[in-house]
């Protein structure tokens, strides 16, 4: 059985790694991993999964500075996005972590500020190590949307330095491996015997990262599905 672990701090992630784990999800964020971290999880064949932009979306939407970005704006579930608003939490009910962090909306982003000084340079590190990185945003946690919220995970591994190409490798090729089994087999790749799933796009992400969000169309199982009829339904 393969496992997962989500870990946040280097000496629980360095446990779980020795104890046999095989997937660390999110990442570590107390204080920057060391070359014997980095050894261990590339002797071991880890997979780690950042999922860097759920770091940022409690402390923001706790504060009442969400900023979600026009993909999520767009096709993001609207009834999800309006749970969002947490001034309309009668105040009887509001708890006291979301009361502290309207009160003091800028302690909120310095934490923020401070997860990203150490977590994207970690990226960084076992990155350009060879250790094998898989996008992904642990979708449904507080203001991460499901979906368009790997456009966001997109731009914060941009920040921490990764080519687009390494970005898409990890969105594709990569994420194939961490699904492992008999579908991980047949995805992530354009290969003979693969699943016939591909996202056409308008302009290249090769160029710049964020054109991977502007889809033209979608072919699933070999049948085209051009993107505004997904979105409008007329397909």
């Amino acid at each position: 059985m393969r496992v997962a672990v989500h870990a946040t701090e280097l000496e629980t992630a360095r446990a779980a790694v020795e104890e046999g784990a095989d997937i660390l999800v999110h990442s570590v964020i107390d204080k920057p991993v060391d070359d014997a971290f980095v050894k261990l999880l590339k002797d071991r064949h880890i997979i780690l999964c950042p999922t860097l932009v759920v770091f940022e979306r409690y402390g923001r939407t706790f504060s009442h500075q969400l900023n979600l970005t026009p993909e999520e704006k767009q096709w993001g579930n609207p009834e999800v996005i309006a749970t969002l608003d947490v001034t309309k939490i009668p105040q009887d009910k509001l708890p006291d972590r979301i009361k502290n962090a309207l009160a003091k909306p800028d302690e909120a982003l310095d934490r923020i500020r401070k997860t990203y000084d150490v977590a994207l340079p970690n990226l960084k590190k076992l990155e350009d190590a060879g250790v094998t990185i898989a996008a992904g945003t642990d979708a449904g946690n507080i203001g991460t949307i499901h979906g368009p919220a790997l456009f966001r995970e997109f731009q914060l591994m941009k920040e921490a330095g990764l080519t687009p190409m390494q970005i898409l490798q990890c969105a594709t090729a990569n994420a194939a491996k961490l699904l492992g089994g008999d579908t991980g087999a047949h995805i992530g790749s354009v290969s003979n015997g693969n699943f016939a799933d591909l996202v056409i796009l308008r302009s290249d992400p090769l160029r710049d990262i964020k054109n991977a969000s502007d889809i033209d169309s979608v072919v699933k199982n070999g049948v085209l599905y051009p993107a505004q009829e997904l979105l409008t339904g007329t397909y």
